[in-house]
């Protein structure tokens, strides 16, 4: 997928990314949904709940963006190890979160990062030197990270998942 150029290009590409990730999770039954040990420990419901924690962070960053703010997350998460125990923890926290919200919270705290994206000029998203606290890194890049990017990270493993159950 080549990198988005332009504010528009950006919303293009999270929404066929949102789409293809649904597309794959579509067909599935709620036991293949709520089956363990697909990523790791974690289920496919598992990855939901983790996508729509990140995306609701980047939600607050975009938001934070948009009154001119730093961004205050709490927990700031500065290491690979800070965030690792932090997914690690979200999971242990929401092993028994229904199904039903999970998918929900996923499509809600993707509509609310597309929102702050669209609420935000091409230049705050594009400049690396528009907000000091962003050190160079554009905007745009926390929005992929949280958004196709992170789908591209995680729908390959269910996918292999998936295919193991076939076998």
């Amino acid at each position: 997928m080549s990198e988005p150029t332009n504010k528009t290009e950006l919303l293009q590409t999270m929404q066929s990314g949102y789409a293809a990730f649904e597309a794959l999770l579509a067909p599935l039954s709620e036991a293949q949904l709520i089956a363990p040990n697909v990523h790791g420990e974690w289920s496919i419901k598992d990855v939901l709940v983790h996508l729509a924690t990140w995306q609701g962070r980047a939600s607050e960053i975009l938001e934070a963006a948009q009154r001119n703010e730093q961004p205050q997350l709490n927990p700031s998460i500065k290491t690979d190890e800070e965030m690792n125990r932090f997914n690690d923890a979200v999971f242990a926290a929401n092993r028994s979160y229904p199904l039903v919200e999970a998918r929900q919270d996923f499509r809600v705290s993707y509509q609310r990062l597309h929102a702050a994206v669209e609420a935000l000029s091409e230049e705050a998203l594009f400049d690396p030197r528009r907000f000091a606290w962003t050190k160079e890194q554009p905007l745009w890049r926390t929005v992929e990270g949280d958004t196709f990017g992170h789908y591209e990270e995680h729908a390959p493993v269910i996918e292999k998942w998936l295919a193991s159950q076939k076998a």
